[in-house]
Order: structure tokens, then C-alpha cells, then sequence
């Protein structure tokens, strides 16, 4: 009897190890065999990448144009939203690896800190010029508001949104020169077309 159940063992050994090298090359050509993608395929899925890194270009466009529009008329809080909504929708929409998510943070930080340092230069440069000629209580109120402890909110924002205020203060400058140019130099032109004109209703 126990001859006979090794017997029946052994041949079940044997039919099993039969079973797994038949059954071994079968599965070493599936594993080997590449996925193909058809050409249509991979023009369709080249056509959907496209049209999403193409909406997310506008998206990211009209929301720099929004942060730009608040930052000049003030509105740091609304202009952090849309910062936010543009640094979430860069990293959804295009692959960044996390190491070269925190070292662009760390980057932009610093830039933010030394854009921060002259755009606060700048702001108290103009208060001071602008108060030259006030009162001595508009003065102290304008000294108290400059000091960096009173404005820590919006120093705060000038780091977060520092391409916003960079361009924002480019364009002002630019509008500037143009009023000053219109100003000093081509107001006398300007002065002789308005007398011509309004010489008609004399």
C-alpha cells in the first residue's frame, strides 16, 4: 500500500512539473510581448494632451492677468486667490517631480523676499515725497501706516505675488513715462490743437 501511494505521489510530481515547463515558455512570450498603440491612436492621444496644455496656457494666462488687476488696484487678497488657482493648475496640468516643486518654493521665496525689499523701497519713497507738504498730524499718520510692522500683511503679499507686482509696477512705470512725456514735452502741441479747434467756435 505504501508502495503503491508513492507511486501515485511521484507521478503527480512528475505531471506537475510537466505542467509548469509547458506552461513556462507560453508565459515568458506573453510577458515579453510590447503593447502596441496604433498611429491613430497615439495622434488621438496627442490631440488631448494638446487641448488640455492648450486650455490650461488660457487658464493660466487670464488668471496672471486677473492677479495683475489686483494687485493695481490693491487687492492683495484677491490677488493671492489667483496665484493659488495658477500654481494649482501648473502642477495638475503639467508633470513636475516633488524635488523640483520645492526647489522652484525655495526659489521663489527668495526672489519674493528681494523683490519685497525694493518694492518697499519704492512705496516708501513715494509716501514720503507725497507728504512733503502736509500737515505735521498727516505726516505722523503717514509714517505710522509705513512702518513695516503696519504693513507686514502687505509685504507678506508682495513675496507671494511678486510676478504680479513685478509687472504691475513695469506697466505703471511705463504709463508714467508716457504721462510725463505728454506732460513736459508735448503739452505745448497739445495746448496749439485744442486752441485751432476751439478757434472754430469763436
Amino acid at each position: 500500500m505504501f508502495k503503491k501511494l508513492t507511486a501515485a505521489v511521484a507521478a503527480l510530481t512528475s505531471m506537475s512539473a510537466f505542467a509548469t515547463a509547458a506552461s513556462a515558455p507560453a508565459a515568458a512570450a506573453s510577458a515579453t510581448v510590447p503593447v502596441v498603440i496604433t498611429a491613430a491612436e497615439a495622434g488621438l492621444l496627442a490631440s488631448v494632451a494638446g487641448f488640455i496644455a492648450g486650455w490650461a496656457v488660457f487658464i493660466l494666462a487670464a488668471l496672471f492677468l486677473f492677479g495683475i488687476f489686483a494687485e493695481h488696484t490693491e487687492s492683495s487678497g484677491w490677488a493671492i486667490f489667483f496665484m493659488i488657482l495658477a500654481v494649482a493648475v501648473a502642477f495638475f496640468t503639467f508633470s513636475f517631480s516633488w524635488l523640483t516643486l520645492a526647489l522652484g518654493a525655495v526659489g521663489y521665496i527668495v526672489v519674493g523676499l528681494l523683490w519685497s525689499f525694493w518694492r518697499y523701497k519704492r512705496h516708501a519713497q513715494k509716501v514720503v515725497e507725497a507728504n512733503k507738504k502736509s500737515t505735521a498730524q498727516e505726516k505722523e499718520y503717514a509714517l505710522r501706516a509705513l512702518h513695516p510692522k503696519a504693513m507686514l500683511g502687505t509685504i507678506t503679499a508682495w513675496i507671494v505675488i511678486w510676478p504680479f507686482s513685478l509687472v504691475e509696477n513695469l506697466v505703471g512705470d511705463i504709463i508714467n513715462f508716457i504721462q510725463e512725456l505728454v506732460t513736459k514735452f508735448f503739452r505745448g502741441v497739445y495746448h496749439k490743437i485744442y486752441d485751432s479747434a476751439v478757434a472754430a467756435l469763436k
